[in-house]
């Protein structure tokens, strides 16, 4: 039986309060490196960010929506429900952007698996965007009910023709992703009825490892359309991982994530 949704969001929460300093470590791994380079390649492969406005759940500290920023986008709004994380990426937009583009970045604290929109929503959110990313956010979930409500979110905020793009996680089991030779392992797998729970470390070039507590839904992780389909998205599509520099360069390297990958970036489009 999986953890309760309240306590295990309760402590999700924590965890990425307590290690929002060290979370963007990730970058410096090559599966990293590889996120960054494929979720790059996706939303410049049919130039749906320029001009666009983007929602983006889950947003942390922002390293996503500085991407699609630096792909063109009108406005991109962050919500995430770590304060933390989002103080981090406020102080990065902050070294990192020129004043023009922190005016096009808006943060929003919420909860992605709480409705965003109508009474006892997050107020100041647009009525719909052009595009809607959600990054991980479907990694700490543990029933199918919780996983309808961010789906449900995601399909109010997308326009008719608008563009969905998410990072989520395959099978945690993978020899790519328990051997750590990517960068970031995963332990201590427990079987529900539905999915997983495991835990996911990061290791960290100076301090201890950043720890996370994951629940994965089989729905999700086996690479079923049966959510896209029933919120109104066609046309869902896997971003190919040769498109990324680093997979180009050493395919050896990659070969064993190639037979079993760690991350699907998905793509669709809103009927």
């Amino acid at each position: 039986m999986a953890p309760s949704s309240t306590s295990h969001f309760d402590q999700i929460r924590q965890e990425y309060d307590d290690q929002a300093l060290m979370y963007n470590s990730l970058l410096k791994l090559p599966f990293g490196k590889l996120e960054n380079q494929l979720f790059a390649s996706a939303i410049r492969s049919d130039d749906c960010c320029r001009g666009a406005s983007v929602l983006d759940l889950g947003g942390g500290t922002g390293l996503r929506a500085r991407q699609v920023l630096e792909a063109g986008a009108a406005q991109v709004d962050i919500v995430d429900f770590s304060p933390e994380m989002m103080a981090v990426g406020k102080r990065d937009a902050e070294k990192i952007l020129g004043e023009e583009a922190r005016k096009r970045l808006r943060w929003f604290l919420g909860d992605v698996s709480k409705p965003l929109f109508g009474e006892g929503g997050v107020v100041g959110l647009r009525d719909s965007y052009d595009v809607v990313m959600a990054n991980w956010i479907f990694d700490h979930v543990g029933s199918v009910e919780v996983l309808e409500a961010m789906w449900h979110n995601i399909s109010a905020a997308v326009r008719p023709g608008g563009r969905f793009v998410g990072v989520r996680a395959c099978d945690p089991r993978t020899k790519a992703m328990t051997t750590g030779k990517y960068g970031p392992s995963c332990q201590d797998f427990v079987e529900f009825t539905d999915g997983l729970s495991y835990n996911s470390t990061i290791p960290v070039e100076y301090g201890p490892p950043v720890k996370l507590e994951n629940l994965s839904l089989k729905i999700s992780y086996s690479g079923s359309t049966e959510m896209h389909d029933k919120y109104g998205f066609s046309d869902v599509v896997i971003e190919p991982y040769e498109n990324a520099e680093v997979v180009q360069a050493d395919p050896e390297f990659w070969k064993l994530w190639l037979e079993q990958p760690g991350f699907a970036i998905v793509k669709a489009l809103k009927k």
